[in-house]
C-alpha cells in the first residue's frame, strides 16, 4: 500500500503526531510514507524559523505564501485579506493533490491555516483515483461562520476524529455518519524512571491558552491551594505553542486577580523528549477543559502514570475512560480540593497512576492507533472500489 501523509513537518504538537503516526504505520507495513508538506502560516516559533522534526530532504516540501488570519478592523481589508487567503489555499491544495499523485492512500491532517478546512475542501475537490482520509483535529472559524461548506468531507473516503464529541459535532454539520471513525491521539509509552521523587502540577495550554481550556479557573483553585498549603504549595508548569499575547493575558490574570503568577514557570512549546521528561517528573496534570481538545497530554499523561484532574470534555472521557479524576466544569472549588487529595496521598496517585498505564497500554499506543488506522484505510478502499464498480457498471448500462 503506497501511503502519503499531508501534515505539517515542524517541531510542533501536530507535527509530533504526524511523525508518531508515520512511524508505527511503516513498522507495520514495512513501507515507507511519503511526507508532503508546506510552510503553514500559524506564526508559532517553530513553524516561523522552520525547525523541521526530520532533515528537510525527506519531505516532499514546498514554500508558498499565505496571509495570516488575523482580523483586520476595516472591512474592505478583510475582504482583501480573504480573498487572497482563498486563492491561495486552492492553488496549494492543488499542490497538494500533484505532489501525492501516485498514492493508493492520502491522509491529510486538518490543523489550521495551510492544512486547515478551505485547503482539505479544494483538495478533496481535485480528481484523484486515490483513497482519501482526512483526520479532522480542530475545526476553523470559516467552516463554522459557513456551515454548508462542511458537505465537502463527504467527498472523502473517510474521516477520522479523536473523540465522540467531534464525530457528533460533524454530523451536525451534514458529514455522513458512515464515513466518521473515531481514533485516539496515539503516544509513544517512555521508559519508566526508576523510583524519583515527583514534584509539582502541569498543564497543557495548546494553541490558544485563554480559549476553552479553563484557565480562569485552574488560577482560582491554584489561589485556594496556596492559601492552605502555604510554603508547601506546588509549582504549577504551563506549556503549549501559544502566542506572547496570551501568555501575557494569562499572567495578568494570575497575578493581578489570583496572587500566584510567584508560582507558575512558563514553559511553552517543549518537544517530545521535554515533555516525557516532565510529565514523569510531575505530581498532577490539571486539564479543566470546557471545549477544544486535550487528547495529546491526557494520552502522555497516561502513559507517564501522572494522574489527571479533568472534566468530562475535549475528548478526555474518550482518552482516560474511568481512570480520570472528575470535576465539574468550572468549579473552581472541587478542582482545588481533587488537586490537594492527590497531592497529600502517595498511594492513592500510585494506584491511579497504574490505571491509566494500563489504558495507555491497550487503547493509547501508537501500535494500537496504527492498527486501527490501517483498519480504516483499507475499509475505505475496499467501499472505493465498490462504489466504483457500481458507478461503471451503472455508466455501462446507460450506454448500451
Amino acid at each position: 500500500m503506497r501511503i502519503t501523509l499531508i501534515c505539517c513537518p515542524f517541531k510542533t504538537s501536530f507535527g509530533s503526531y504526524g511523525s508518531s503516526l508515520k512511524a508505527a504505520i511503516e513498522k507495520k507495513t514495512g513501507n515507507t510514507v511519503q511526507w508532503v508538506a508546506s510552510n503553514c502560516g500559524c506564526g508559532t516559533p517553530m513553524a516561523v524559523s522552520r525547525q523541521f522534526l526530520m532533515p528537510k530532504q525527506q519531505y516532499d516540501y514546498f514554500e508558498m505564501p499565505i496571509p495570516g488570519d488575523f482580523v483586520a478592523k476595516q472591512a474592505w481589508k478583510r475582504r482583501l485579506r480573504a480573498a487572497a487567503r482563498t486563492v491561495l489555499l486552492y492553488f496549494r491544495a492543488k499542490r497538494y493533490a500533484s505532489s501525492a499523485k501516485n498514492a493508493e492512500v492520502v491522509h491529510f491532517q486538518q490543523i489550521l491555516n495551510a492544512y486547515g478546512a478551505k485547503a482539505v475542501f479544494y483538495w478533496l475537490k481535485q480528481l484523484s483515483n486515490a483513497t482519501r482520509i482526512v483526520t479532522v483535529h480542530e475545526l476553523d472559524p470559516d467552516q463554522l461562520e459557513f456551515p454548508e461548506r462542511n458537505k465537502a468531507y463527504n467527498l472523502a473516503d473517510g474521516i477520522i476524529v479523536h473523540c465522540d464529541e467531534m464525530r457528533q459535532r460533524l454530523i451536525r454539520l451534514n458529514v455522513q455518519e458512515e464515513k466518521i471513525h473515531v481514533v485516539l491521539n496515539g503516544t509513544n509509552l517512555p521508559t519508566a524512571l526508576p523510583d524519583h521523587p515527583r514534584a509539582g502540577i502541569v498543564f497543557y495550554g495548546g494553541h490558544f491558552l485563554m480559549h476553552n481550556k479553563g484557565v480562569d479557573t485552574l488560577f482560582k483553585a491554584m489561589s485556594i491551594i496556596h492559601q492552605r498549603m502555604g510554603a508547601n504549595a506546588p509549582t504549577l508548569s504551563i506549556h503549549g505553542s501559544y502566542g506572547l499575547p496570551e501568555v501575557e493575558e494569562a499572567v495578568r490574570l494570575a497575578n493581578q486577580e489570583n496572587g500566584v503568577a510567584n508560582k507558575i514557570v512558563w514553559l511553552d512549546e517543549l518537544s517530545e523528549e521535554a515533555m516525557v521528561e516532565l510529565y514523569q517528573r510531575s505530581q498532577v496534570c490539571v486539564l479543566p477543559y470546557t471545549g477544544s481538545f486535550a487528547g495529546l497530554p491526557a494520552s502522555l499523561a497516561a502513559a507517564c502514570q501522572l494522574p489527571v484532574v479533568c472534566t468530562r470534555k475535549a475528548g478526555l472521557p474518550d482518552h482516560l475512560g474511568e481512570s480520570g479524576v472528575w470535576v465539574d466544569e468550572n468549579n473552581y472549588e472541587q478542582l482545588a480540593e481533587r488537586i490537594m487529595e492527590l497531592l497529600s496521598n502517595d498511594r492513592l496517585r500510585q494506584e491511579v497512576g497504574a490505571r491509566l498505564l494500563e489504558r495507555a497500554q491497550e487503547h493509547l499506543c501508537w501500535d494500537v492507533i496504527a492498527d486501527r488506522t490501517l483498519e480504516i484505510y483499507e475499509e475505505s478502499m475496499r467501499k472505493k472500489a465498490v462504489a466504483g464498480d457500481h458507478t461503471g457498471s451503472f455508466l455501462k448500462r446507460r450506454a448500451a
